[in-house]
């Protein structure tokens, strides 16, 4: 089973996250990161909070976006809230 989730913040930053059963899936959650990035405009992601909450504790594969400028970062976490919520060098 494989979820993808997008959130934006104020700053113009998009945060996508492949999240998926099998470590396997690295290619086509690779593949589906970047149609998520290319596809998906800003105002199509949910409101990204500082606490990052509402994003999942699973492991997973996400991608930074600014708004207007490119691909910030790609990464892998295995709790990807506690990843972003202990601080990312993508959003300095």
């Amino acid at each position: 089973m494989t979820n993808v989730k997008l959130w934006n913040n104020s700053y113009g930053i998009t945060l996508i996250v492949f999240m998926s059963a099998k470590e396997s899936d690295l290619k086509i959650q690779a593949q589906v990161i970047l149609d998520a990035i290319a596809f998906t405009s800003f105002e199509q992601c949910q409101p990204l909070n500082r606490r990052f909450d509402n994003i999942s504790r699973s492991p997973g594969i996400y991608a930074i976006r600014h708004k207007t400028e490119r691909l910030l970062y790609i990464g892998k976490a295995q709790n990807l809230r506690s990843r972003f919520s202990g601080g990312h060098k993508a959003f300095l």
